[in-house]
């Protein structure tokens, strides 16, 4: 007889839950996780845009192309033991073939004036 032995939940499962234990959801809507660093003052959370989120400016337009990533975001997203977790957050940019022009999506992922997810600064707001 004895206990039922319990099922361990895939790894995929997991990850999942820490992520959105780490990551706000509004942000884990648009970007995938791409990278975590641990450095020996923070850890960094390294974020990409979703693929296929095109910018309305030319989501119509038919010669579309991937140009790498415009410079990074940093937002303070947690802090636990002692350490704060950033998250680096990477936004897609596009452009037409043949042009130089540049397109990328703008999220609220910071307060204004501040490098904090917005659920951080209503926490520490409500703190004061």
């Amino acid at each position: 007889m004895g206990r039922k032995k319990l099922e361990r939940p895939s790894v995929e499962s997991l990850f999942t839950t820490v992520s959105s234990m780490l990551v706000p959801a509004h942000i884990l809507e648009y970007f995938d996780i791409w990278d975590a660093h641990e450095y020996k003052e923070r850890w960094v959370i390294e974020m990409r845009e979703k693929e296929g989120l095109i910018p309305k400016e030319i989501s119509t337009c038919s010669d579309i192309v991937f140009d790498g990533y415009c410079n990074p975001i940093e937002a303070l997203s947690h802090s636990f033991v002692c350490k704060p977790i950033y998250l680096r957050l990477y936004r897609r940019r596009y452009k037409r073939s043949n042009s130089d022009t540049h397109f990328s999506n703008e999220y609220d992922v910071t307060l204004k004036g501040v490098r904090l997810v917005p659920e951080l600064g209503i926490f520490l707001k409500e703190e004061d």
